[in-house]
């Protein structure tokens, strides 16, 4: 299986009054990662919506905090795929700050139409970079 990661600085826009990352900033923060994730293998989210008029949307989220990341620290996000269903990818994504893990993250996405919402069935290119990325 083929791990992405980036690193995320959090700046103080992020962190809640005592200085700890607030919780829905994850959400941005694992949205970016995914963004990342699929630009640097070569399948990028925007392609998919300018070339097929698709769009990857949340459809599901779990997410489990195991202790806080704060202010200035340096958080690992870590990005894997784990099921690829017809119109559906999951993938989870690990949060770090050096070797502690801050946070877990799995989220489903479904491939949709851009212009009415409907699912549709991700195309070849973005399935085949997905199963690589699975099975690499």
């Amino acid at each position: 299986m083929i791990r992405h990661r980036l690193d995320i600085r959090v700046y103080f826009e992020d962190t809640d009054a005592g200085g700890v990352v607030y919780h829905a900033r994850y959400l941005a923060f694992a949205e970016r990662a995914r963004t990342e994730f699929l630009r640097d293998y070569g399948v990028p989210h925007e392609q998919m919506v300018r070339e097929e008029g698709l769009i990857f949307v949340v459809r599901r989220v779990k997410m489990d905090y195991l202790r806080p990341a704060r202010l200035d620290d340096l958080v690992t996000v870590t990005t894997e795929p784990t099921e690829l269903g017809a119109a559906t990818a999951s993938l989870r994504q690990e949060f770090a700050v050096g070797d502690l893990a801050v946070a877990r993250l799995d989220v489903q996405l479904a491939c949709v139409r851009g212009a009415d919402g409907r699912p549709s069935r991700i195309p070849v290119r973005w399935r085949t970079a997905l199963e690589e990325m699975r099975s690499g």
